[in-house]
């Protein structure tokens, strides 16, 4: 075509060409919206004559991202056959270095135009947003809510939260011990429903306990009702003291001398509770922390009286009615309280109304008052035995072999009264008809009558130590004689003798000895048990007395030249009431009771004792 403008330029020097003949002669500018005419074909951006002859050729243009779309400036390229791969012969990629953008493309939470329509995100949203309250990175479970954005900041795309009230619930959670599905598999607390202490199980720590998850969570703990402590109720008054000595359920069955509260004063004593009703003989009966409170009864007092100054008394009898009361001693003292308001009238060796020889000063060992006619019999050194009606005195001598032993104890049973007394020789003696009943291999310290056709008989045998306690039983139907020597359990290896005896009835007789020597058993038994003695300094006992009607023990014993009274009751030692304004201070040797309201302790040195005295 430039050949035939020089031509014509040559023919036509001075012609120039129009704008339009210039346009019209040069090759039309195309792209993928401007397409060239019939037979062209658009090339490198302008229209040439189709190099394809026949055949229609194939205009494609470069798809950079292979999404099938070329942009709409994209370069061309004629194609005979085939489309080159990286070609399209669509065009309107709206950007063509992303493969998901293209028309009518998904259009993408992503704040691009990925559908080329012109717009941002206004097609369909691929995320799914789940209400995440607790905040624990999990959303709860069900329909989520879809949107590019999350709609609030409370909004995860993460969901499977069971519990979105709690942040330590979430599939990812550890599970732990507290009914609650921790870890949302559907399952509650399934770490700790199998092998011991498995949830559910019963166990015994608790009544009626199950093993529940513990307060941590880590495992489980035996739940339910907590048992009550147990109280030893040695009495069994339904009180208790002292340490727990177990635990109970209630609805079940209490141990015996158990107790649920430590209420009880005294544990020994039946008669001691907070239930119990004040009586006057020196002890707080009804645990409020008094004695004898609103009643004005005295106490166990030193008596006032020159009589009994400087008597180193022996022994004391008091008639069951009260009155007479006699003391007897060494060195000849013997002395009656005829009545409560009466003093003491002295009947030693040197008044009108003595017993035994003018001027005597016998040791009287032992004392007993008839209760049928209230004379009183006492018998003590080398074999001196008398009578005394408060006016006169029968006496007479027994022969009884050595210089310096004596009747220890006497007695009276049945009707007429037989008179019995026991001496240091292990003698038995009937007074009465002056007969000797038994002579045992040993020596005799105390004497007790249980009924009319019992008597039993305490002491040691052989004559010098060791010495072994000895009690022995005689019979009206043995003839008083042949006596039945009990077993004394558990005091084999021991030293000494027993020097009282008492019998409260015919199931619990009492004897006491050297060094706390106590033992105690039934009249029908032949085994004795020992009793260990209370807390506290060893004392040598030496006189036992039950009030009538009980099975309590009031013992007398001494530590050093320091008197003692003690109390032993069938449940153990139990309080005694106390001295005023303090013990002793010189050994006590007998007592002698009425009832727990009323006794008499005598001992050394002019020291005779009354409970109640003002």
């Amino acid at each position: 075509m430039m050949r035939w403008s020089v031509v014509l330029l040559l023919l036509t020097a001075c012609s120039v060409p129009s704008l339009e003949e210039l346009q019209g002669e040069r090759p039309l500018a195309c792209d993928a919206r401007h397409a060239c005419g019939a037979g062209q074909v658009c090339v490198l951006g302008a229209c040439q004559e189709s190099p394809c002859g026949s055949t229609t050729p194939t205009v494609a243009y470069v798809d950079a991202d292979g999404d099938g779309f070329a942009a709409a400036d994209a370069p061309s390229r004629m194609f005979c056959g085939a489309v080159l791969a990286g070609y399209s012969t669509t065009s309107g990629d709206c950007d063509d270095t992303r493969a998901e953008a293209y028309p009518d493309a998904p259009e993408l939470c992503n704040g691009l135009d990925d559908n080329c329509d012109g717009q941002m995100e206004t097609g369909v949203a691929s995320r799914v947003w789940y209400l995440d309250s607790d905040r624990d990175g999990v959303g709860r479970m069900g329909p989520g809510t879809e949107a590019c954005d999350p709609p609030s900041a409370l909004h995860v795309e993460v969901t499977g939260d069971c519990d979105d009230e709690r942040a330590d619930v979430h599939p990812a959670a550890v599970e732990t011990c507290n009914g609650v599905d921790d870890n949302c598999d559907g399952r509650v607390d399934e770490s700790f429903t199998e092998g011991p202490g498995a949830l559910g199980l019963a166990c015994s720590e608790a009544c009626d306990g199950t093993y529940a998850c513990n307060s941590a969570g880590t495992g489980t703990e035996c739940v339910g009702t907590p048992p009550a402590p147990l109280f030893t109720d040695a009495d069994g008054d339904g009180e208790g003291n002292g340490e727990p000595v177990g635990e109970w359920c209630p609805g079940t069955r209490m141990p015996p001398m158990t107790a649920t509260n430590t209420l009880d004063c005294d544990d020994a004593d039946i008669a001691t509770n907070t239930q119990g009703t004040e009586v006057c003989d020196g002890l707080d009966n009804d645990c409020d922390g008094q004695v004898d409170e609103e009643m004005s009864c005295g106490s166990l007092r030193r008596v006032v009286d020159p009589v009994l100054v400087g008597g180193n008394w022996r022994a004391v009898a008091a008639h069951p009615s009260g009155y007479p009361v006699w003391v007897a001693g060494l060195d000849g003292k013997l002395a009656v309280k005829m009545t409560a308001t009466s003093p003491f009238v002295n009947h030693d060796g040197h008044s009108a109304a003595r017993c035994g020889p003018a001027g005597n000063t016998l040791d009287w060992h032992a004392v007993w008052i008839n209760p049928s006619n209230s004379y009183v019999v006492i018998a003590g050194e080398d074999g001196w035995v008398g009578e005394h009606n408060g006016g006169s005195c029968f006496a007479i001598q027994s022969d009884i072999p050595g210089t310096s032993d004596y009747f220890s104890g006497v007695v009276g049973v049945g009707t007429p009264t037989q008179v019995f007394a026991v001496s240091s020789l292990g003698h038995l003696y009937e007074w009465t008809s002056v007969t000797l009943r038994h002579d045992s291999p040993g020596r005799y310290w105390g004497l007790h009558a249980l009924g009319d056709d019992s008597l039993f008989a305490v002491g040691s045998t052989g004559e010098a130590p060791p010495l072994t306690p000895v009690s022995n039983l005689f019979t009206r139907s043995a003839g008083w004689d042949l006596p039945g020597r009990h077993n004394l359990q558990g005091t084999g290896g021991y030293n000494g003798g027993l020097r009282a005896v008492w019998a409260a009835d015919a199931t619990l007789i009492y004897a006491v000895g050297d060094s706390g020597l106590v033992v105690k058993g039934s009249g029908q038994e032949r085994d004795w048990e020992r009793v260990l003695p209370p807390v506290g300094p060893s004392l040598n006992y030496v006189s036992v007395a039950s009030p009538p009607g009980t099975r309590n023990a009031y013992v007398i014993g001494n530590e050093g030249s320091t008197g003692r009274l003690q109390r032993l009751t069938p449940a153990g030692w139990a309080k005694a009431p106390a001295f005023t304004p303090g013990e002793p201070g010189a050994p006590l040797r007998d007592i002698a009771m009425t009832s727990s309201s009323d006794f008499w302790i005598v001992g050394d040195d002019g020291h005779v004792y009354h409970f109640p005295e003002s």
